[in-house]
């Protein structure tokens, strides 16, 4: 067998998705391109009866840390009053604690109480309420139109009456970043695009992209400019491969030449619709971290 082939886990491959990488048997004979859809169960079985492996080189192709795209510049922090950010009650906001695992919730943010104390929902995992207790500390983070946010904070009051929610002690300052003009990172990233419009899903792949949308190409058009769509695409987060599924609208559309392999291609411009939705948070934050470590 290639030393290049590394065994693919049933796992890593989501139905119904297109793949990241090419998939071969264990003698190295291709079975599908890169950006193929398995859509059951019953095909992923029968393609692995001897074995599913993956190109190395591929893989690090379809996953390799972002970089950030020539003649862009980084945004710049602010430090600031938490109200005057102007949040909107019903914002996801992330909850990451200080233990060396760093774990991480999803919540809600319900109000303020006079600058005392920023209410959010209480945490959840799978559907059951987490053990928070009182006094244990939080970096919180969100997003709040094109600025991000981050304070540290503690639990003052974990509260289950009338409904579950947490009081957090309300921060001094805040540190935001207007990524309005912020850079955009190039990823060749395999995604499956769910057109409104036609009903179709094709499969296509991400050029680049910034916290407000991304230029992605596919064989043929996939819409008009206006059409809404859902982006379905998987990223290494935190060591694991999360699967995002985000909504946008086709901005732009334009015919153009590969550079790498000279095909014709369609570009697509696409805006992130800025909905309530932890997929789009988790995706945001990805790449506000990639965009501050480069």
């Amino acid at each position: 067998m290639d030393d290049k082939l590394q065994p693919v886990k049933l796992d890593d491959i989501v139905l119904g998705m297109p793949l990241a990488w090419s998939l071969y048997d264990k003698v190295g004979r291709l079975l599908l391109h890169e950006g193929s859809v398995i859509e059951s169960a019953q095909q992923l079985e029968g393609l692995a009866e001897n074995g599913l492996f993956c190109d190395v080189s591929e893989g690090l192709v379809a996953s390799r840390a972002a970089e950030p795209v020539a003649g862009k510049h980084l945004p710049v922090e602010k430090i600031e009053d938490l109200l005057a950010i102007k949040l909107a009650i019903g914002d996801t906001v992330q909850l990451q604690d200080f233990s060396s695992n760093k774990q991480r919730y999803f919540v809600k943010l319900i109000g303020f109480t006079s600058k005392k104390s920023v209410l959010v929902s209480h945490p959840r995992h799978e559907d059951k309420l987490s053990y928070i207790k009182e006094g244990v500390g939080f970096l919180v983070r969100g997003f709040a139109g094109t600025k991000t946010y981050e304070f540290s904070s503690n639990v003052i009051s974990v509260c289950l009456t009338p409904y579950p929610y947490l009081h957090l002690a309300f921060p001094p300052q805040v540190k935001t970043t207007n990524m309005r003009s912020a850079v955009r990172i190039k990823l060749r990233l395999v995604c499956s695009i769910d057109s409104a419009a036609t009903g179709l899903k094709v499969p296509a792949i991400i050029e680049d992209m910034s916290i407000s949308g991304a230029r992605i190409h596919a064989g043929k058009a996939f819409g008009q400019v206006g059409d809404a769509v859902s982006v379905g695409l998987r990223m290494q987060v935190a060591g694991e491969t999360q699967v995002f599924l985000v909504s946008a609208v086709i901005r732009n559309v334009r015919a153009e030449t590969d550079s790498q392999t000279g095909n014709k291609i369609v570009m697509h411009g696409m805006e992130f619709v800025q909905t309530v939705s932890v997929d789009l948070t988790m995706l945001q934050n990805f790449l506000y971290k990639a965009m501050l470590e480069n």
